[in-house]
């Protein structure tokens, strides 16, 4: 049995086109994305210069990570909110 997958417009596929390229999409989507971008030339050139920046994007912070004091902070405040649900359960 072949799967039949559904076209989608120029908006669905812009919607959709980190997830697709972040490669989170379901697969039935990203073929729905990618099949409309291979008919799309507007739509192709879009999620090229996209791609490009987000390699850009890693390539500039490969390596870096946050401040000791910044991790610290953001675990403190999750621990907090993690506290403060178990005392309401």
């Amino acid at each position: 049995m072949t799967e039949k997958h559904r076209d989608i417009d120029c908006r669905e596929a812009a919607d959709q086109l980190y997830a697709y390229l972040d490669g989170e999409l379901t697969p039935a989507r990203a073929e729905e994305v990618r099949r409309h971008l291979e008919k799309c030339a507007p739509c192709l050139a879009v999620s090229g210069f996209e791609k490009a920046y987000l390699r850009f994007l890693e390539a500039r912070n490969f390596g870096r990570e946050a401040p000791q004091s910044l991790r610290k902070r953001i675990l403190d405040q999750l621990l907090f909110l993690d506290e403060g649900r178990s005392d309401t359960a």
